[in-house]
C-alpha cells in the first residue's frame, strides 16, 4: 500500500473511532433507562461497534506502519506506539465483549 494511501486509510479509520467514542459518551450521558431487562440501547451499540472494529484499526494501523517503514530506533518505537493507541482502545472494547460473552456461557 502506499504512503498516501495508508494515511488517508488511517485517519478515516481514526475519525470513525473517535465518532464511536463520542456516540458511546453522548448515549451514556443523555441514554433513556427502560423497564426491559433486555433492551439494547445506544451505548450498547456504540460499545459493539468499538469492539468490531478493532479488526480494521489494527489492519490500518499495521499498513500505516508498513507503508511509513518504520524500524527499530527509539524515535520509530514511539511513533509506532502512538499509531497503535486507537487500536488498543478499540481492543480493551473487543476484550470486555468477550468477557461478557464467556459470562454469560458460564452463567
Amino acid at each position: 500500500m502506499k504512503k498516501k494511501a495508508a494515511i488517508i486509510v488511517y485517519i478515516v479509520a481514526v475519525i470513525i473511532v473517535l465518532g464511536l467514542i463520542g456516540l458511546l459518551v453522548y448515549s451514556s450521558m443523555n441514554g433513556r433507562s427502560s423497564d426491559s431487562a433486555a433492551s439494547f440501547t445506544l451505548s450498547d451499540v456504540a460499545t459493539l461497534a468499538l469492539a468490531v472494529f478493532a479488526i480494521p484499526m489494527w489492519i490500518a494501523s499495521l499498513c500505516l506502519m508498513k507503508a511509513l517503514r518504520l524500524r527499530g530506533t527509539l524515535h520509530e518505537r514511539q511513533n509506532k506506539m502512538l499509531i497503535s493507541v486507537p487500536a488498543i482502545a478499540c481492543t480493551g472494547f473487543s476484550i470486555f465483549y468477550i468477557i461478557v460473552i464467556v459470562m454469560m456461557i458460564f452463567r
